[in-house]
Formats: structure tokens, C-alpha cells, sequence
């Protein structure tokens, strides 16, 4: 995209690792920022007449800085914010170069509070016509919350896990997170829109539209759409942090994931697939701990409230899938169009003590119009020391048990069919079947999407 950079006389401003009005400086006033790496002026639009196109080229920012809405920034590289804190004015916009991601480490933190009226928009440079999942990173939030595994082997319970983020070297010190602070603050997300995101940023690993890796329960995370990212939507990597009105739309792979031990809160969830590109897409991801002990702590055991969860038919994947030692509780989930399995068990997590059904459990929630909506569990082996043996395990049985309320049942959902681009109208989650709960609790409940939220097609075919 070409940047509408206007011109104006700098005077005196020392402008560190930015481009303003079509002129750069070396920094000459800023901290050390690694590879080029150094401070920033405190209010980058102000400083630029209050209008125009901004350009950051700085791998560090390491001051306060202001972004303000009457600007448009330019992400052009992985633009880490250490020891800072950034605030974004509602109704700014990012647009995020190939190679560029955000990524707020442990000692940084990130204040974008946007209104429903004014969202903060995380989106790519490419021109609209041309954008296509991968085409920047994403943002990263990091923080010091206990996780259950790390880099080596340790005991996250007594917080001494250290881990290095899915998506950048684990080389890079400011890539780690994890520690023993469970109330850590990464910051404040509400009203924001990450589009197109995801792209391969380090070793055979790539970033998702929002990455959370150790944030602690006051990080605020609300009314969060991810569109058309190349990886998962929304993915939590240990911690605490609870999130709430989240929607994804067009995830080429899981639409929320979890692992290392995530114990935070997902509220009113919108899961829309209609374009993966991985071999497994999943509505919802859940782990702990894939090889090693699975028990490890602390464990992953968040609890998911009204989801509504929608595949496109394609027979890799499933509405959600439990796996390698993760518990939680979900509880008022619609899963529908997964050709594979509405809900799946896998790799041993039914046996671990404190399990099945009662760590994990699954309530209150309707199932349709998947291959198989709870079947029996084929691909977990079955443990004969298990009371019971083989027939243990039984998902037909304890998923439709009727205490738990769950059930076999189209959950009328509106127009889902179209993909949710800019070609088509906006999708309509809302349910007609009074026994099914989803993302706004029932036929009855608030419809908390509007204008904050958006689907624009990009290119063609991606």
C-alpha cells in the first residue's frame, strides 16, 4: 500500500527508529533497542502535525507512547514494547507489514481501549483487494502468571516455569514468559479488530491473530474480533487471563486454543470457520501438557460459558477437541457443521485422576449436523486397569447423561451458510431453538455483535 506521507519541517523533534512525513532519523536520544532497537517521542501523531501516515521502524519501543486516532501507523518489522506502556486512542488504526507483528513483553503493557462506535483496528498494509490470511503477525501479549511447562523441566506450580512463545526463536529473551504472578497485567483490549494475521515468524512456528502467554487475571480482554488470521484466532499459552465477547471469523486453523496450563475464563464466543487452510481445524483446541507427565501444574482448566461454534464441513475437523491432560468446564455450547466429531476426547485425558466427568466437563450444550456428535472415543486407548476397562468410556452415554442437559438438537441457527467476507451480509448467530444456549445465551439473549465488528473478503480465494 502506498502511505500518504505528508510533509512537514521536523525543527527540533528527535524522531527514534520512526518515519514521519516521508523523513527518518538514526535515534540519537532513545534507549537500547537490540538491532536497531531504541526509544520513542512520547506522541508520535502530535509530533506530526496531529494528521498523516506514521512508519514504525524501531524493534523496541521503550517509552510511554501515545497513539493517537487522526494518525494511521505503519507496522514494518516485529516491534517489541519493553518496559513501556502504549495507549491507543479509540479508533486507530494499524496496518501491519510482511515481517511486522506487536509484541508486548513481560515488562511492557498495552492500553487499547476502543468503544463499540470506535474499535481499534489491527489489520495489513496490503491494498483490501490483495489482503490474505499471514499477510503480518499479529499482536502478542506476555506476562509473569504461572504456567505448567516451560523451556526446561520445572514445577509451575511453585512458579518456576519459564517459557519461550509459540512463534518467535527461543532464542529471543524477550519472546519468554512465565513466572509466579497469576494477577500479572498485560493491559486492556476491548473493542479491537486483528485481521489477516499469522504469519510463520520464527522457527517452524506461527503467530495467531491474538497470542496470550502468561497474562495474569487483570489483563482485560473484551469484544475482541480475529478475522481471516492463517493460524488460530485467539490462543492462551498458561496464565490466568479471562476474556469475553470474542469473535473469530475465517481461522485457517483452531479458533480458540490453549495449553501450558491456561486457568482463565472465555464469555460469550463466536467460532466461524469457512476457510481453513490446516489439515485439523477445530472450533476449540484443548491442552496441558503433549509430551511428559500430563499431569504437570498447573493445569490448564478454564471454563468456556456460551459458545456458539461453527465449522464448514470439512471431515479433518472437530467442534472441540480435549486432549493431553487439559480439564475445564463448558458449559452452554451450540456446535454445529464439523464433519468429523462434534466433541472429541483424545490421547488419555478421560483416565487422568480427577478427570472425566468431573474435571472436564461438558454441559448444557447443543450438538448437530457433525459427522458424529459425541461418538465413542476410537482414537483414545482404553486403560483395562480403569474400573470398568473398555467400556469406561463411553461419550454417547455421559455427554447426553440428562443431568448434564446435553443434546442431540438443531439449534435454529440464522444465515451462517454465507462466508462471513465483505461479499456477503454480515452473519446472523442468533438461535431459534430455546433449549440451546450459544454465544448470547439462548434465543433470548443480547446479540453483543454490531458495528465493531467486520468481514471483508480480501483477496480472492484467500
Amino acid at each position: 500500500m502506498t502511505r500518504q506521507l505528508n510533509t512537514f519541517a521536523m525543527g527540533a523533534i528527535i524522531v527514534v527508529g520512526m518515519v514521519f512525513a516521508g523523513c527518518s532519523s538514526d535515534g540519537d536520544g532513545g534507549g537500547n533497542g537490540g538491532n536497531g532497537g531504541s526509544g520513542m517521542i512520547a506522541n508520535p501523531c502530535q509530533d506530526n502535525g496531529g494528521s498523516g501516515d506514521i512508519e514504525i521502524t524501531d524493534e523496541e519501543i521503550t517509552e510511554d507512547t501515545l497513539f493517537e486516532a487522526e494518525c494511521r501507523y505503519f507496522l514494518t518489522r516485529d516491534t517489541y514494547v519493553v518496559g513501556a506502556e502504549i495507549t491507543i486512542e479509540p479508533g486507530t488504526e494499524f496496518q501491519g507489514d510482511q515481517g511486522s507483528a506487536l509484541i508486548i513483553t513481560t515488562t511492557g503493557r498495552i492500553d487499547a481501549a476502543g468503544t463499540a462506535a470506535e474499535p481499534i483496528v489491527f489489520t495489513s498494509s496490503a491494498l483490501p483487494t490483495e489482503a490474505a490470511p499471514g499477510a503480518w503477525g499479529g499482536v502478542v501479549l506476555l506476562g509473569l502468571a504461572r504456567i505448567s511447562w516451560g523451556d526446561t523441566t520445572c514445577n509451575g506450580e511453585a512458579g518456576e516455569c519459564v517459557g519461550s512463545i509459540e512463534g518467535i526463536s527461543p532464542g529471543n529473551p524477550r519472546g519468554q514468559f512465565g513466572g509466579n504472578d497469576d494477577t500479572h497485567d498485560c493491559g486492556t483490549m476491548r473493542y479491537v479488530r486483528i485481521e489477516y494475521a499469522g504469519f510463520q515468524f520464527g522457527n517452524d512456528n506461527e503467530l495467531n491473530g491474538l497470542t496470550v502467554g502468561g497474562c495474569g487475571d487483570q489483563t482485560e480482554l473484551s469484544y475482541i474480533q480475529v478475522h481471516r488470521g492463517l493460524d488460530d484466532g485467539v490462543e492462551f499459552f498458561g496464565g490466568t487471563t479471562p476474556i469475553d465477547h470474542v469473535i473469530v471469523t475465517g481461522p485457517g486453523d483452531d479458533g480458540l486454543d490453549w495449553d501450558q496450563g491456561w486457568r482463565g475464563t472465555a464469555d460469550n464466543v463466536i467460532v466461524h470457520h469457512f476457510s481453513s487452510t490446516t489439515t485439523s481445524p477445530n472450533g476449540i483446541e484443548a491442552d496441558n501438557q503433549g509430551s511428559g507427565d500430563r499431569n504437570v501444574q498447573p493445569r490448564s482448566a478454564p471454563q468456556v460459558t456460551n459458545a456458539t461454534i461453527i465449522g464448514d464441513g470439512r471431515v479433518e475437523g472437530s467442534g472441540v477437541v480435549t486432549r493431553v491432560g487439559t480439564w475445564g468446564v463448558l458449559d452452554g455450547l451450540v456446535v454445529v457443521g464439523f464433519g468429523d466429531k462434534g466433541y472429541d476426547m483424545r490421547d488419555g485425558a478421560w483416565s487422568l485422576a480427577g478427570g472425566w466427568p468431573e474435571g472436564i466437563v461438558v454441559e448444557n450444550s447443543c450438538f448437530d449436523d457433525n459427522g458424529e456428535n459425541y461418538p465413542v472415543d476410537d482414537n483414545d486407548p482404553k486403560d483395562d486397569s480403569v474400573a470398568g476397562g473398555a467400556d469406561f468410556f463411553d461419550e454417547p452415554t455421559l455427554l447426553a447423561d440428562a443431568a448434564r442437559n446435553n443434546l442431540e438438537a438443531d439449534p435454529g441457527l440464522g444465515d451462517f451458510s454465507t462466508a462471513a467476507t465483505g461479499g456477503s451480509p454480515a452473519p446472523d448467530y442468533s438461535l431459534t431453538n430455546a433449549n440451546c444456549l450459544g454465544a448470547f445465551g439462548g434465543p433470548a439473549g443480547d446479540d453483543w455483535t454490531g458495528d465493531w465488528n467486520a468481514y471483508p473478503e480480501g483477496a480472492a480465494g484467500n
